[in-house]
């Protein structure tokens, strides 16, 4: 049976791959909270990679269809949030205005976009990582199991 370590080191190779995915989209340029956010938790047998609630929207990214009060005020309101904190626009009016162009793109292309069309190379965040990152991670599984399996020899 694997120790809670154990668990916690194999989570922790997936959430760095999720990261470094995150990394080669671009995405580290904004304000990083996804990839600083992803860690592993400890849930019974297994474990579990948390992150930021957001994490679904950016993987999957969102339909225009799906998006049904692009003005509401909590949306224009984080919008407005994120501009500020990316240095964008110089007065509080400029910066709504921002926020209100944004989300009427996203309410007519959805999310994300680029150059003013949906940026799909930009989704399956996770899949890609798990492509990618696969012999990576197996090798951190190895290493764990094999641990294990040393330390199971050693009692018989």
């Amino acid at each position: 049976m694997l120790s809670d370590k154990d668990k916690i080191t194999i989570g922790n190779a997936y959430a760095k791959a999720f990261g470094l995915e995150l990394v080669r989209q671009g995405r580290s340029k904004k304000s990083g909270g996804l990839i600083n956010s992803l860690h592993s938790k400890v849930t019974g047998v297994g474990v579990s990679i948390m992150g930021n609630y957001y994490w679904r929207f950016v993987d999957k990214g969102v339909k225009a269809s799906q998006i049904k009060k692009p003005f509401a005020p909590p949306r224009i309101n984080a919008l407005i949030k994120w501009l500020k904190s990316k240095g964008i626009g110089s007065s509080n009016e400029i910066i709504r205005g921002i926020a209100y162009a944004i989300a009427y793109t996203h309410s007519k292309k959805g999310m994300p976009t680029q150059n003013g069309r949906r940026a799909r190379h930009k989704m399956n965040f996770v899949d890609k990582a798990l492509r990618k990152e696969k012999r990576t991670i197996e090798q951190t599984i190895d290493k764990v199991i094999g641990r294990n399996v040393e330390t199971i020899l050693k009692k018989l």
